[in-house]
């Protein structure tokens, strides 16, 4: 899977230094303190900072598996991060609320607390494959279980700034659009995951096949059958929340290939590691050097080199058919998120005119 990680990494770099500029840019507008006159302008004032607070993240979200090991974008990364501190120190200092009501302030200010936390953990950045499958499986698994749970927390705490706002809104009169509950970020994230676990479990295994490791392999692909089985049941789950399936097929399709894997080279790589063992067992030996011995030596390096040969032209295939499968998902998770991300001044998409609120 390396060849196919690296292209991953490679073939978006200038897009995650795009996002994360355009970060930059969204989090150097100062806030200074105003007197807002009326709950309509405060509540537009918050309308823009969140949308385009969520048009970066729909942003980063397209970037998710860039590589962490791009040094400028970590450097940007750490600026970001104290761009969102200040933010939340300014609206501390200069932002009293509205009539001295400050849930919508103390909810916003929350949600952003939780990016930076998110940002400097690593728990939305989902491209460390070599870091994690140079592992244990029990610590693989654990990051795993901890990653998802960082990750539903985070996208609780979005969740709950939504809330607080129709609850801030409905204190003054203030009326929302019915919105669809579908959350575009959330569905992507969760399908950027069931990729990631795939990748990372094959990294695993793709290291584990050239150190011909039997043992190690056996217990991978169990895992993997395990992944597989997780990506099948959970895309089954997501299959109706938005009419656009492509991420969603994306994934399926890609689990199944690293599924198919033990049947497309399983018998090959036993025969080919018992073959390189047998060959190491006779290179060891110190008998003495016959015709005999010398004809069943060169027979030996015939074997294995056929049966290292046969390996790795399955090998080699599946690999092929792997990258093809990540340009495939790259594609489609950009597409996805174009297609299904609106982004528009929240406080004219979500509320409601007067007259409108009064009639209902």
């Amino acid at each position: 899977m390396k060849n196919s990680t690296l292209f991953l990494q490679t073939a978006n770099r200038k897009s995650v230094m795009i996002v994360l500029v355009a970060l930059m840019a969204l989090f150097s507008r100062s806030l200074h303190a105003q007197n807002y006159r009326t709950i309509e302008a405060y509540m537009d004032d918050f309308g823009k900072n969140e949308m385009f607070v969520k048009k970066a993240l729909i942003d980063y979200s397209a970037t998710i598996v860039e590589s962490q090991r791009d040094s400028r974008s970590q450097t940007t990364s750490g600026r970001i991060i104290d761009k969102l501190a200040s933010i939340n120190k300014n609206l501390l200092t200069n932002n009293k609320g509205f009539e001295n009501n400050t849930l919508l302030r103390d909810s916003f200010i929350k949600m952003n607390e939780k990016t930076i936390e998110s940002l400097k953990n690593g728990s939305l950045i989902l491209n460390d494959y070599d870091y994690q499958s140079a592992l244990r499986f029990d610590k693989i698994l654990a990051n795993l279980t901890q990653k998802e749970k960082a990750m539903t927390e985070y996208y609780q705490e979005v969740k709950n700034f939504d809330k607080s706002k129709r609850v801030f809104g409905s204190q003054f009169n203030v009326g929302f659009k019915n919105k669809s509950e579908k959350n575009v970020l959330e569905y992507n994230a969760r399908q950027n995951f069931l990729f990631y676990k795939m990748n990372v479990i094959d990294q695993k295994l793709v290291n584990l096949l050239h150190a011909k490791d039997q043992s190690g392999v056996a217990q991978c692909l169990q895992l993997i059958e395990a992944f597989h089985q997780d990506v099948v049941s959970k895309t089954n789950q997501y299959k109706d929340v938005f009419k656009d399936n492509s991420l969603n097929e994306a994934n399926v399709r890609f689990a199944n290939l690293i599924a198919s894997q033990e049947s497309a080279f399983g018998t090959l790589f036993t025969a080919y590691a018992e073959a390189s063992a047998q060959l190491a067992a006779l290179k060891a030996s110190k008998g003495p050097e016959t015709t005999a011995s010398v004809a069943a030596y060169n027979q030996k390096v015939k074997s294995f080199n056929a049966k290292k040969n046969a390996f790795f032209a399955a090998f080699d295939q599946i690999q092929a058919t792997k990258k093809a499968m990540v340009d495939h998902w790259v594609i489609a998770n950009s597409r996805f998120l174009q297609k299904n991300s609106e982004f528009e001044n929240i406080h004219e998409h979500y509320t409601l005119p007067d007259s409108k609120l009064a009639s209902r």
